[in-house]
């Protein structure tokens, strides 16, 4: 039986002017994402990220974390599919359908903690209208066609790491778990409370993919501590 873990990228830089990279914080979660797996016995086959830089930096950190903690290196591909959908443009078109009102992008909202609330708020009103666009459809059609491969790829006794986004990985999931009239639903919810490194995992049999695990993040409480267990988790 063989497996895909897919894997949100660390915390980003929200509201730093340049969204697409990883914060101080998101480098470490990476890390530890990576050092967690060695720890666990996971030794992946490849590591295959989307076409993000926040994605990228992710997977490189993980993989480091897989070598200090086991000694364990792997091939790393990049796959464009596991990218993101442009969070920017599905606002800009809402705002346009007169769905929202004006709003700040990834780059240049506030890193308050309101400022990041009503983002998500925006965000989520332009998600609704979003996904009765054809350009969802693609989306779906390009995620699952993603899916699929790493599944193929995964085979008998195959482990697959995905370093992805909270949209993408709660897609596939969402697609994996709810009937499919449910499928937006479970989609946009699984989107705003997916954690930063937290981990979906997937096992390939002969009856095809079932999602087992979704956004494990254990190892983020583990590494901060009992004092403050939530110190290192993030969704933005």
């Amino acid at each position: 039986m063989g497996a895909i873990h897919l894997v949100r990228h660390g915390q980003a830089s929200f509201g730093s002017g340049d969204y697409d990279r990883l914060s101080e914080t998101g480098h470490l979660q990476a890390r530890l994402t990576g050092q967690d797996m060695a720890a666990r016995g996971l030794r992946p086959d490849v590591v295959v990220h989307g076409g993000l830089r926040r994605q990228r930096e992710t997977a490189e950190g993980l993989l480091e974390g897989l070598r200090d903690g086991a000694g364990w290196d792997c091939p790393v591909e990049c796959d464009d599919r596991w990218a993101e959908y442009d969070a920017d443009e599905v606002l800009t078109a809402a705002r346009v359908a007169g769905v929202t009102a004006d709003h700040g992008t990834l780059d240049s909202a506030g890193s308050s903690d309101e400022a990041k609330q009503e983002f998500q708020r925006q965000l989520d009103a332009a998600l609704g209208h979003w996904a009765g666009l054809e350009a969802f459809q693609d989306y779906v059609t390009t995620t699952n066609s993603a899916i699929a491969d790493a599944a193929a790829r995964s085979g008998s006794g195959r482990t697959t790491v995905v370093v992805s986004s909270a949209g993408t990985i709660s897609l596939a999931v969402a697609e994996l778990l709810a009937d499919p009239e449910g499928v937006v639903g479970l989609w946009s919810r699984l989107q705003r409370v997916t954690v930063n490194t937290g981990v979906a995992r997937v096992v390939v049999g002969r009856g095809g993919m079932t999602c087992i695990a979704v956004n494990e993040h254990q190892h983020l409480e583990r590494a901060a501590g009992p004092e403050d267990p939530r110190a290192l988790i993030t969704l933005r």
